[in-house]
């Protein structure tokens, strides 16, 4: 069988680029090399998102661009996977009949099936005069999530290889937030057994990987089922136990998990991070909103005083933690003091770096259906407050960084730039190294010299 190959562009949050390149893994098992170049390809694939609201418009124009290259290659198989395709398919079915296949994250392992299958119905459609993709969006009842040692391949990247491996633990979401499309795209929480993580990690590990994170929708609902109470009281939680399991395997330098929402954060957390030092000083913690008006309309489960308890308990053992969170400003009935409220709680944490958005309304979320709108220009205002605030909090601490030395890990470079490493530090920070000599998944000290909004850079010592 002669080899054929695939584009994929991957939009969106690190469990799309972990599902992609479990896509990628699975065709290789089938004949496909990767091109980054989508004119030379025989199947592109685009792994898309829908947490925000353009995310359809962006796929429409991005596959009416495609298009044009399947008009020249009539062979070309054009796909559509992931969050948008899970929730448009119906409607994207008969928008865009030149299609072949469309199919939703709980269909990754069928990709090669799937595929055989879009090509028959292609040549069943011609024939027939009768277009359409072949299309695969319902949710897999089981609840076993699984996936196949198999697909565990490390994609290697001639341009750029990294030693660090996203390792997914848990999909879908049962927390029902207000304003998002998650449960509706990624369906109900299903954990992976934890000896087929282990197995997936050691796998890694043989292959030269050093540092693992852990990934998940809630990474904190990690084994639990419905009938147990969140905001788990006890010292061994699923996830805490996954943690120490995934650390004690020989050749984890680093740890890392995301996302951890707050309602879900065990209390035992500090503690865990006391007795495991390769977990990182880098914790995403999504706080959405200071407002606890706001948080509530939310459904969060949490208040503005709950989350700072917890950032607080985390520093109190891991001072140097560097926090990151997601902020939405504009929810509807979102007033000036609520605002304010986000404001202070951002002074208060002193994130390292945080995600901002202006509210967009998702469907099948209830509030879609909410009335009191945040006028768009009030929205712009204040996501650019905001970001100001942030720009110069992530500038002050990254000046706090000149002329201490930092254990930095080293994650790329690429030919664009070949005298340059990538690094980051222990706390997540991005480290520029020029002329410096190793290779990915090396450690070494770093003095700081410089430092900017965005990055640190250093050398060797």
């Amino acid at each position: 069988m002669s080899t054929r190959r695939v584009h994929i562009e991957t939009w969106g949050c690190q469990m799309n680029v972990a599902d992609s390149e479990r896509m990628l893994a699975l065709l290789a098992n089938h004949n496909f090399e990767q091109t980054k170049t989508p004119e030379n390809a025989d199947l592109i694939i685009l792994n898309t998102c829908n947490i925000r609201e353009k995310a359809r418009h962006k796929v429409l124009t991005r596959l009416g661009e495609l298009r044009e290259i399947k008009k020249v290659n009539g062979e070309l198989i054009l796909a559509l996977a992931g969050c948008v395709a899970q929730v448009e398919a119906e409607s994207l079915r008969k928008e865009l009949p030149f299609l072949d296949l469309i199919f939703g994250p709980d269909h990754i392992d069928e990709l090669p099936a799937l595929l055989s299958r879009a090509m028959e119905e292609k040549v069943t459609a011609e024939t027939f005069r009768k277009p359409g993709p072949l299309t695969e969006t319902t949710f897999q009842t089981d609840q076993l999530y699984s996936i196949p040692i198999d697909l565990a391949e490390p994609w290697v990247d001639n341009e750029r290889f990294e030693a660090t491996k996203f390792v997914n633990i848990i999909k879908g979401c049962n927390n029902f937030c207000t304003y998002c499309v998650v449960p509706y795209t990624r369906g109900r929480e299903k954990s992976r057994p934890v000896e087929e993580i282990e197995n997936e990690i050691r796998f890694f590990i043989a292959k030269g990987v050093k540092e693992i994170v852990l990934l998940g929708q809630n990474v904190n609902s990690y084994a639990l089922d419905n009938t147990q109470p969140r905001n788990n009281p006890h010292e061994h939680t699923p996830f805490l136990d996954l943690l120490r399991h995934v650390a004690n395997i020989p050749g984890v330098d680093r740890l890392r998990f995301f996302t951890s929402n707050p309602h879900d954060f065990p209390i035992a957390m500090p503690k865990l991070l006391q007795e495991i030092p390769s977990i990182c000083d880098q914790l995403h913690l999504p706080v959405q909103s200071g407002s606890n008006t706001i948080l509530a309309a939310m459904n969060r489960k949490y208040t503005r005083e709950d989350y700072l308890a917890k950032v607080e308990a985390v520093r109190k053992v891991r001072p140097e933690m560097a926090f990151s969170t997601d902020i939405i400003v504009g929810f509807p009935g979102e007033t000036d003091q609520d605002f304010e409220d986000t404001l202070s709680l951002v002074k208060e944490v002193r994130y390292a770096t945080l995600f901002a958005f202006k509210y967009s309304p998702r469907k099948l979320t209830s509030a879609a259906r909410l009335k009191n709108r945040v006028p768009d220009a009030v929205q712009n205002r204040r996501l650019q407050e905001l970001l100001n605030l942030q720009r110069e909090e992530t500038e002050r601490q990254n000046q706090a960084e000149i002329g201490l030395v930092r254990s930095v890990f080293l994650v790329y470079r690429t030919i664009k730039a070949p005298h340059y490493w990538h690094g980051r530090t222990f706390q997540g920070r991005l480290v520029r190294l020029p002329n410096a000599e190793g290779k990915s998944g090396d450690t070494v000290n770093v003095l700081i010299e410089k430092a900017s909004a965005t990055s640190l850079e250093g050398r060797i010592v």
